[in-house]
């Protein structure tokens, strides 16, 4: 008996499998217009399957063309969770047509350097990492004094896979944006298979059983 619970306990424990930290890019591609001063905007979704078990860290990254990037106004949306990206960037007291950029290529990740929505509003194209903006106000209202109130940290904790959708509008008048591409990128724990151990753990159970 003692004998068959040693060989139950390899089992156990060789089944047992660390977990593994992998990052993970799932891109679109919808080269699609966003309609001009029209606060119905434009939605894009990317369904993402994976074995990821926790999310620890969320990059975004867009790229448009055309238009004025301080009409812009963009979210993340997750599994009940919205994270503002882009809200009215380079728009101040000072300037209040914000950013006269024609065109982004952006990675929006908390831990970079600068708030997108401190660009100069004479920086044209944006091109470059940024911390989203993170002002959840109205984009007729949003300035650089609005409250910054949600993160790409507040996916940490939701179920990775799923739909990721991002929405994207252009609140003001003028010339019509592109939406080109945009991805979502997830770093987070996997637990790998465990077949390796589990096989060996069998392959000592059947040599046990022969010498029985």
């Amino acid at each position: 008996v003692a004998t068959s619970v040693g060989i139950a306990a390899i089992l156990v424990t060789a089944g047992r499998a660390d977990s593994a930290t992998v990052i993970e890019n799932y891109p679109s591609t919808p080269n699609a217009v966003v309609p001009d001063n029209n606060l119905s905007g434009l939605v894009d979704t990317i369904n993402v399957t994976t074995a990821m078990t926790t999310i620890d860290k969320v990059t975004v990254t867009i790229e448009t063309t055309g238009g004025w990037t301080g009409d812009l106004y963009a979210y993340l949306y997750h599994d009940g969770v919205t994270s503002i990206l882009l809200n009215r960037t380079s728009l101040t007291a000072a300037t209040p047509a914000g950013s006269s950029a024609s065109g982004i290529t952006l990675s929006l990740e908390d831990a970079a350097s600068t708030d997108i929505h401190d660009v100069a509003a004479g920086t044209s194209p944006i091109v470059g990492s940024f911390q989203p903006d993170g002002r959840n106000v109205s984009p007729l209202t949003a300035d650089d004094t609005s409250a910054r109130t949600t993160s790409l940290a507040d996916f940490i904790g939701a179920a990775a896979g799923g739909d990721w959708s991002l929405f994207i509008a252009d609140v003001a008048g003028g010339d019509e944006a592109t939406l080109v591409s945009w991805s979502v990128s997830l770093t987070g724990d996997v637990v790998p298979e465990p077949s390796v151990g589990i096989l060996a753990a069998l392959g000592l159970l059947a040599a046990f059983r022969r010498r029985r």
